[in-house]
């Protein structure tokens, strides 16, 4: 549904289609603030709409920050890291970096390793200059325009009656009215949960899937 849409029925559902008690702007700020409460609750594997990749990032001393590279992944959502014109990264936490300083572990051009610490990416390699970037980004905020909202959610459709389910959840707390907003907030964590299992139910199993769950 469209940007539009999902406030129009929001406004049914508050019994206020005249816009008298929430404004449009209050039922788009909603809609924002429960977009990014599906992004955090939903398996990534529903969030496809988000991945994004940043390409030939500069490194400096062998990392990069996240303002520098101009990402906003979301939940340190960094997927894939790829020596721009080389070779994929192995990602590792960073509390195994003292790994590496076992000569047979540690990153060169063969076989870079990355890691990510304080919204910094770190590459090991021996003369890495750029890297590219898988992630998950921010979802986009919806936005009011000559009185109407201008543009529609980039999350799967699917997942826009779980967002207007928690967008109304939110506008009944702020109109104290905390029973219609526990049972908002229950079906939209219902289908979140739902979801959230069936994936489990149906990913894939076997060597090479242990990224896509």
């Amino acid at each position: 549904m469209t940007g539009q849409e999902m406030s129009d029925i929001l406004g049914l559902r508050m019994e206020d289609p005249a816009e008298s008690s929430f404004s449009l702007t209050a039922k788009v700020d909603a809609i924002n603030v429960a977009q990014n409460t599906v992004v955090n609750l939903i398996n990534n594997a529903y969030l496809t709409e988000l991945e994004t990749v940043a390409s030939n990032k500069s490194l400096t001393s062998g990392a990069t920050t996240f303002a520098a590279a101009s990402i906003t992944p979301i939940r340190n959502g960094v997927a894939v890291v790829k020596i721009n014109g080389g070779n994929y990264c192995s990602m590792m936490e960073a509390r195994d970096v003292k790994r590496t300083q076992n000569s047979y572990l540690s990153g060169t051009d063969a076989n870079p390793i990355a890691y990510i610490f304080d919204e910094t990416i770190y590459v090991l390699s021996d003369a890495a200059t750029a890297i590219d970037i898988w992630y998950l980004s921010a979802p986009t905020d919806l936005t009011v325009s000559s009185g109407a909202v201008s543009n529609s959610s980039t999350l799967n459709e699917a997942l826009h009656e779980v967002i207007v389910d928690f967008a109304e959840a939110q506008l009944w707390r702020m109109d104290a009215q905390s029973e219609r907003a526990a049972a908002a907030y229950q079906s939209a964590t219902n289908q979140i949960n739902a979801l959230n299992a069936r994936y489990e139910g149906e990913a894939p199993e076997g060597i090479g899937t242990k990224g896509r769950r």
